[in-house]
């Protein structure tokens, strides 16, 4: 969000709160009008934040990706050890996505939309990005940031795995040991 007037920005947070709220009631009714009358806002403006519903989809789930990033990263010491927080954190994210199941299924499945895959690989590569810069500060910007990716994209890849059952086979907290235990074998690989 880089416009900061506030008029801009409750507008843009009542979309997405629109978005969220109807997909958690039925991801296939969504539309650009029925996020509008939600919200009482017009296609207009609607259309001055987001150019398709796919940039609301992904907007909204790259927001709440953020949000677990930002948590992750308050957390990071550096020593690429801080497994119980990064465990909470993760299923606290993961159980967001078993409670919003329809959602994730359409919005990561196969007629879901790249730009949100693209945006959840993006968020989730900065998280990476800033604890492989902690572990290994010489990195240049460019191998940081291929590397953050590849992680990265794993535990995206993990995530959409997961979905592609009718309802969860394994736990938020199964699937996170899942995760933590590759990423800090991929981390340790990708450091050296």
């Amino acid at each position: 969000m880089d416009n900061t007037d506030p008029r801009y920005v409750r507008s843009r947070l009542k979309l997405r709160a629109a978005f969220l709220e109807l997909a958690h009631e039925d991801p296939d009714k969504l539309s650009v009008s029925a996020v509008c009358e939600r919200t009482g806002i017009d296609r207009a403006t609607f259309y001055r934040h987001f150019d398709t519903m796919d940039d609301l989809v992904a907007d909204a789930l790259g927001d709440l990706a953020d949000q677990a990033t930002a948590k992750w990263e308050a957390t990071s010491t550096g020593s690429g050890i801080q497994y119980a927080e990064s465990e909470a954190i993760t299923v606290n994210y993961l159980d967001h996505i078993a409670d919003n199941w329809r959602l994730y299924q359409w919005a990561l499945g196969p007629g879901g939309s790249i730009k949100t895959v693209h945006a959840l690989i993006a968020r989730s590569a900065r998280g990476v990005a800033f604890e492989l810069h902690k572990l290994d500060p010489t990195l240049s910007d460019d191998e940081l940031h291929f590397r953050a990716t590849y992680v990265a994209g794993g535990i995206v890849g993990a995530c959409i795995h997961w979905l592609s059952t009718e309802t969860p086979a394994i736990t938020s907290q199964e699937l996170t040991h899942r995760i933590l235990r590759i990423s800090e074998q991929r981390l340790d690989h990708a450091l050296y």
